[in-house]
């Protein structure tokens, strides 16, 4: 009998001992936007969750720049606002912190691979390998990656680190001024209330393996780049690689998946059928956007000529110079857009068939399939994207093509 009691009990001790400690992919510190929304993208990616914080998540602040751009993790918030609500949100209704958190908690209980985890404090925080092991008041976490959504990057402190400055968002004035525009993962409001793109190497701390910042821009982080920065970590949990080997395009694909934005085009609006072919054009600089008064514009109903396609294009398919030693014309006709991507794309004048039957149909072109037409930069971005592909064409964390 004695025997048997000592074996319960030890048992017992086995699982509270088991209970006390978990296992995760994925771990976020943090409790406002940024966390929050690190937290669901991971988990809308597959990876097993894990979001704590020392307060209790019963108040959340949205900013005026997390609901100025209707995508990505705020149009699943207002889905659920709209079904509480049993209406439509508008931008004039007001939302307070504890209805906000009402939000958020009524979506994160419904999320399979996410356990969230309040009144958490940190106690100690070391490296487990490549990943990392915490210490709670009652509770030892080991998780692969570390994504700090700290308001001021304690975690980045408790580490020992220097907090990282914020220098690597693009505004719309110098987007082009280096080629980081083209690993834009997320979008950042600056204090005029222009959009920044975002770099997928500001959510990383270079010298730490496994740790992303979802508040790359202290104050100015939120719903956008808490999801790029659920999406990075949940990349290498997936994927069982680390922050050093990073896919740009996968995660700008699967943040594009879930309708988040890497660019802004203030002229274009979210409900644009040509929305993806912009984003894809827009990262990879063939068809630039145009800065007019803080303001970053895609044009879509402007002519294109092989001037502003040739330099980028060469540099993507170096092929393509060919083509454009005997074409210099000003203004491109549908025929001329043709021809270059046959060329460029190794096709036949099958192309021309496939894309009169799909002119109106799947790719949403206006107007009538005529060869003579010019073609706008709608059309030229979405044959561009269709039919070549140039946003599949890999990129390192610097923006430059690899070889």
């Amino acid at each position: 009998m004695f025997r048997n009691i000592i074996t319960v009990l030890c048992i017992l001790a086995g699982i509270q001992s088991f209970a006390q400690n978990l296992k995760t992919g994925v771990l976020v510190v943090g409790s406002g936007p940024s966390a929050l929304a690190a937290a669901i993208q991971s988990a809308n990616s597959g990876v097993k969750t894990l979001l704590i914080d020392a307060g209790r998540f019963d108040a959340i602040t949205l900013s005026a720049s997390d609901r100025a751009v209707k995508a990505g993790i705020y149009n699943g918030f207002s889905t659920i606002v709209d079904s509480l609500q049993k209406s439509p949100l508008m931008d004039s209704h007001s939302l307070t912190p504890a209805f906000t958190a009402q939000v958020f908690k009524v979506w994160t209980d419904t999320l399979k691979n996410l356990t969230v985890l309040p009144n958490a404090s940190i106690k100690k925080l070391e490296r487990s390998g490549k990943g990392w092991e915490v210490d709670l008041t009652d509770r030892e976490i080991k998780a692969d990656v570390l994504v700090d959504a700290t308001p001021a990057y304690s975690i980045v402190k408790l580490l020992g680190i220097n907090a990282p400055k914020e220098d690597a968002a693009t505004s719309a004035a110098s987007i082009y001024s280096d080629k980081k525009y083209r690993t834009s993962v997320a979008l950042t409001a600056d204090d005029s209330g222009s959009f920044k793109t975002t770099p997928l190497a500001s959510f990383l701390v270079p010298e730490v393996e496994n740790l992303v910042l979802a508040r790359p821009f202290g104050r100015n982080g939120g719903l956008l780049t808490g999801q790029a920065a659920g999406a990075t970590a949940a990349y290498c949990v997936f994927f069982r690689t680390s922050t050093k080997n990073l896919n740009v395009r996968a995660i700008q694909t699967e943040l594009l998946s879930y309708k988040s934005r890497l660019i802004k085009f203030d002229d274009i609006p979210e409900s644009d059928s040509s929305m993806i072919a912009f984003q894809h054009l827009g990262v990879t600089g063939i068809l630039k956007a145009r800065e007019r008064e803080g303001k970053l514009l895609f044009q879509p109903d402007s002519s294109v000529s092989t001037e502003e396609l040739k330099q980028p294009l060469r540099e993507l398919y170096s092929r393509s110079q060919i083509w454009f030693l005997d074409n210099k014309s000003d203004k491109i006709s549908l025929e001329t857009a043709l021809s270059l991507i046959k060329f460029v794309g190794s096709r036949g004048d099958e192309l021309n068939r496939e894309v009169e039957k799909a002119w109106s149909s799947s790719l949403k072109l206006d107007g009538k399939y005529d060869l003579k037409r010019p073609v706008t930069r709608r059309m030229m971005a979405v044959l561009l994207d269709t039919y070549l592909e140039p946003y599949t064409v890999a990129v390192d964390l610097d923006g430059n093509v690899r070889s």
